[in-house]
């Protein structure tokens, strides 16, 4: 499914394919190799993705913070690490890759990070599915809302061209 994005001249459209984090891996080849058959020669295509295998939450309990990274990007998130994937991914369907740029979203603020990243949510499956020990979870989670706060991932963009 795609929403198209205002541009000003009529031969030109941008497209937000809402792919990767639903897609599965060979379903995102398939919209990459439907992309690349739509697009004109010349068009530039832009792909952002995040790598959740970068996920850092400061605290003083690193283990659980690792634990924590370990379990978003091993099973709550579905194809965690295509960010990383998606030069090669482009490159493979026929797109020629222009540049690959790494950017950094940092959150200090940690209701915010809990609202965009679902930190509560997460730990609390983490818990029930056993993976993380209840007061060790809680712990950190309480924690994490006691002073500063810092959190980050990595989002890939590539940029490439048909």
């Amino acid at each position: 499914m795609s929403t198209i994005l205002g541009v000003s001249r009529p031969d030109q459209a941008a497209y937000m394919l809402r792919a990767a984090a639903s897609a599965p891996g060979r379903a995102y080849k398939q919209q990459l190799a439907q992309l690349r058959r739509v697009t004109r020669p010349g068009a530039v295509v832009g792909l952002v993705e995040p790598d959740w295998d970068t996920l850092v939450v400061d605290a003083e309990d690193l283990r659980t913070s690792r634990a924590f990274t370990r379990y978003t990007s091993e099973e709550v998130v579905r194809h965690a690490t295509i960010g990383r994937s998606l030069a090669r991914l482009a490159d493979k369907a026929g797109f020629r890759v222009e540049t690959v740029a790494a950017t950094t979203p940092v959150f200090r603020d940690f209701e915010d990070a809990d609202h965009t990243l679902g930190l509560g949510r997460t730990m609390q499956l983490a818990i029930d599915e056993g993976r993380i020990d209840q007061d060790r979870g809680r712990r950190w989670f309480t924690s994490l809302s006691e002073g500063p706060f810092y959190a980050s991932f990595t989002l890939v963009t590539v940029m490439c061209s048909r």
